[in-house]
């Protein structure tokens, strides 16, 4: 019986664009963005930056070193967010109406300067924290998927049965280290939304993947 759902939460929840800071830094002067972050993958500074390991100022500061041009604290930072598109009300709404269902839990990678940016955004909504039993992001954790302990950790602090809980990605890889733990999952391509995965009743319909 299906108890826990630990929901993604860019791509999952929230929708983001990539391509929308790729181009925002090559205005900048930075023309290899793309090879440096991704959805699939990212550099070394990026990693650190999600596990909470550089300050923002830190984070700037490296990101001046591979930019030709003179730019400003929020120059950087508005770049770095142009990938944060928004939120569909309806995706809010299910998760404050699975709790009736379910226990509900976030696992995300992600960063303060981003979370700084959808927190309040989302807070002027709905209190984002509260709609869930409990939220780890990873910049606050000290650790991101697909790192197994980040997904065991959760597990064991609030004492969920593998089969028991359910994992909703849209990122392959994270999904692949959820099924090696035993944990359910659902992989969410970009042609779904998570509106499609529940019936009238706010159950799970969708097979297993």
């Amino acid at each position: 019986m299906l108890k826990n759902i630990i929901f993604d939460f860019g791509g999952v929840i929230y929708d983001i664009d990539h391509n929308i800071s790729k181009k925002a830094f090559q205005k900048l002067g930075l023309n290899s963005f793309d090879t440096l972050y991704g959805h699939q993958e990212q550099q070394q500074l990026f990693e650190q930056m999600e596990r909470g390991e550089l300050t923002d100022n830190e984070f700037r500061s490296a990101i001046r070193k591979i930019i030709p041009n003179n730019v400003s604290d929020i120059e950087i930072d508005d770049a770095w967010c142009a990938l944060l598109i928004g939120f569909d009300k309806k995706k809010i709404d299910l998760l404050e109406a699975l709790r009736h269902n379910y226990h509900l839990f976030l696992l995300s990678n992600t960063n303060n300067i981003h979370a700084k940016r959808f927190i309040p955004e989302l807070d002027a909504y709905k209190n984002f924290r509260a709609l869930f039993n409990d939220v780890w992001l990873s910049h606050e954790i000290g650790k991101r998927k697909p790192e197994k302990e980040f997904y065991l950790d959760l597990l064991e602090k609030h004492g969920m049965k593998t089969e028991e809980t359910l994992f909703i990605d849209d990122l392959y890889a994270n999904i692949e280290a959820a099924k090696n733990l035993g944990i359910q999952t659902y992989y969410l391509n970009n042609q779904q939304s998570i509106l499609d995965l529940f019936n009238k009743d706010d159950i799970f319909i969708e097979t297993n993947q």
